[in-house]
């Protein structure tokens, strides 16, 4: 039987051809915030009946993980959707890679977004900074970079390779703050113990926080010192109130979706 796509369907499609793979629950919280788990899967192993869509499971203990499939490439092509690619194989740095498109989804549900970019998106537009963030997006007249620590490095060499680069500035994009994102909040405060509390661009979060709760909530610290991880939260709209304010795309960068 022929599948009848769906306005919501098409944005699945679209969303997916941008994060490359999303889980079930991810799918869930962007387009079916109050429909059970089950619809959702149900409603996405008809999208794989008729090849729009490829699921993914390593095993029964872990996501089932969703990508494009040959259907769906061809639907977005006709759609004017250019440079798409069919996945076969789930990134290897997995947890990493997951978030990512968490904050991504929390981004999307929570402001009007100018843009957003994942680095894998970023590496193929023409990005020439010697760093790469994890993300990077724009709303209201500010921009954000995003780094996602899993504790795999030190976070003095965190500190010492990555923030600089960020203070130094990215050509032709002033920066609102780095969103520096962790499974834990002991691991902040390692992090901002090591960047300082002089860094004024250092913003932390867990992920866990920004996934249930999105940016507008009162999840966020600034100042870069354990004292301040205890100390008063506030959403991302008040600690970026006195930024640099700046959405503007640079011009080298493209969003092909």
């Amino acid at each position: 039987m022929p599948v009848r796509l769906t306005p919501r369907c098409f944005e699945i499609l679209r969303l997916i051809a941008a994060a490359r793979w999303l889980t079930t629950d991810q799918i869930r919280r962007r387009f079916f915030p109050a429909v059970a788990i089950d619809a959702v899967r149900k409603r996405l192993r008809v999208l794989a009946s008729g090849r729009y869509l490829c699921r993914v499971q390593l095993s029964r203990m872990h996501f089932a993980y969703w990508t494009l499939g040959r259907e769906g490439k061809r639907v977005l092509e006709r759609a004017g959707v250019e440079n798409l690619m069919i996945h076969r194989d789930l990134p290897k740095q997995l947890e990493h890679f997951t978030a990512i498109n968490d904050v991504r989804i929390a981004a999307e549900l929570s402001v009007t977004l100018s843009y957003f970019f994942s680095c894998w998106e970023l590496q193929k537009t023409g990005w020439s900074e010697l760093i790469i963030p994890d993300a990077l997006f724009a709303f209201e007249g500010r921009t954000f970079a995003v780094e996602f620590d899993t504790g795999t490095e030190s976070t003095k060499l965190f500190a010492k390779t990555k923030m600089p680069a960020y203070r130094s500035g990215l050509s032709g994009l002033a920066l609102s703050g780095v969103l520096i994102i962790s499974d834990r909040e002991s691991r902040l405060d390692s992090l901002a113990n090591s960047i300082g509390s002089c860094d004024s661009l250092a913003v932390y979060t867990t992920i866990g926080q920004l996934r249930d709760q999105g940016l507008r909530a009162s999840i966020f610290w600034s100042g870069g010192d354990s004292k301040t991880l205890n100390g008063t939260r506030t959403s991302l709209l008040e600690l970026s109130c006195g930024g640099d304010k700046s959405s503007r795309r640079p011009a080298l960068y493209s969003n092909s979706l």
